[in-house]
């Protein structure tokens, strides 16, 4: 298991009236011109400060969706200015140059006036992506230390990750080390044989690592979502119109086989008729009763509260992904049920993390974010550090 051999408070005696270089994740959710939730913001501005407290002037480099290495306004970083200096209480420099170009001289005649610069997204680069050593070499010019705030992106072996910390001192965020410590007390090895992981979304196949990994080291695995349809119909049952993975009915069956005392899966389910359109017209049925026109769009009443009584007895729990459509109400209602039981576990060694895709918008629409014990930013790299993988990002940073 990896472990960081620097701190964030180790950079400080080298971060005094230094040109620090912030790998950052704005890549904040949008819908309509409008960002959704600010959480990753939030959680690095007191990085952020403890540099602008010792004098250091940040450029911040960050990526926006995937541009594919061309440069498309859809996913300019520029709408996040806005949000970015009410947060710091700073005014902030937008910078659109070129960085194949960008001089140090005119960056420090920038940094006469402001002490905070944000590059345009660095995945208008294909260099990025490909971790080019000239273009890393030139990132790395425009600043004296590096810090890796951006643990959502320590999985990929880019440039603004990998590349940097070979040219200059580099070092751990806050939130970053955050996230590792926290991490690492999910995978250490535990007494306890009271530990859940819960898995839910729609597809199986892009899980199929991750929940093989937890089945061995975990005690129970409860399966929610529309990838429990996959599982439900593997053991035989018929599950109407509802969304499941045929090509993925053989490893279901296998893995039934090899952990069928270790899983849990939904006895009965929220349903509505094919093509309905009035959501509220839905029916709770047993999961040996949905009919063929019938499409399954949560977990039933008595689910929640297996689901529910499980988590109460635990002591160590992963949740990764919705256990229905949790977008669409009433659907949500099964997740934000079994949620309550994080809040009412009173076991004083319960220990509870979430994270991977939606989690954090899951997490606040059902008001659950503050009962975990933490709650990872960290999408794909989350899914990847806590089944034992080394990121390629935080093996730079002890380099």
């Amino acid at each position: 298991m990896l472990a960081l051999k620097k701190k964030f408070s180790d950079s400080f005696n080298f971060v005094v009236n230094k040109t620090v270089i912030v790998r950052a994740d704005l890549n904040l959710p949008i819908f309509e011109g409008k960002i959704t939730d600010f959480t990753r913001l939030e959680k690095i501005i007191p990085t952020f400060h403890e540099l602008l407290n010792r004098n250091a002037k940040i450029l911040v480099l960050s990526h926006f969706g995937r541009p594919k290495g061309i440069i498309n306004n859809t996913y300019s970083l520029k709408p996040i200015i806005p949000e970015l200096e009410q947060h710091l209480k700073k005014t902030v420099f937008f910078s659109t140059k070129d960085i194949n170009t960008f001089k140090r001289e005119e960056l420090n005649k920038i940094f006469h006036s402001y002490d905070v610069v944000l590059q345009e997204n660095i995945r208008f680069y294909p260099e990025e992506e490909k971790n080019d050593e000239t273009f890393t070499k030139k990132l790395s010019s425009l600043g004296d230390i590096f810090v890796n705030e951006c643990f959502s992106a320590s999985h990929r072996a880019h440039s603004s990750i990998l590349g940097i910390p070979t040219y200059l001192p580099s070092f751990p965020g806050k939130l970053l080390e955050h996230e590792v410590q926290n991490l690492k007390n999910l995978l250490s090895d535990s007494n306890s044989h009271k530990t859940i992981a819960i898995f839910g979304g729609s597809k199986v196949s892009t899980k199929i690592r991750i929940i093989e990994f937890y089945a061995k080291k975990f005690s129970k695995i409860l399966l929610g979502g529309a990838m429990a349809n996959t599982f439900l119909a593997a053991m035989g049952n018929k599950i109407g119109n509802s969304l499941y993975e045929k090509s993925m009915i053989k490893f279901a069956k296998e893995f039934i086989k090899s952990y069928e005392d270790k899983i849990t899966l939904p006895v009965d389910a929220i349903v509505i008729k094919t093509n309905e359109k009035d959501f509220n017209n839905y029916k709770v049925k047993r999961i040996d009763e949905i009919e063929k026109n019938e499409i399954i769009m949560d977990i039933g009443p008595q689910t929640r509260m297996k689901f529910f009584d499980e988590i109460l007895l635990s002591e160590k729990l992963l949740w990764n992904g919705p256990l229905g459509l949790f977008e669409k109400k009433p659907f949500d209602a099964g997740t934000a049920f079994v949620m309550k039981s994080i809040k009412t576990n009173k076991s004083k060694n319960f220990f509870s993390v979430a994270g991977g895709g939606d989690t954090i918008s899951m997490l606040k629409q059902a008001d659950s974010f503050d009962n975990f014990s933490f709650v990872s930013t960290g999408g794909g790299a989350f899914l990847e550090f806590i089944q034992g993988v080394e990121l390629p990002g935080l093996l730079a940073l002890n380099k």
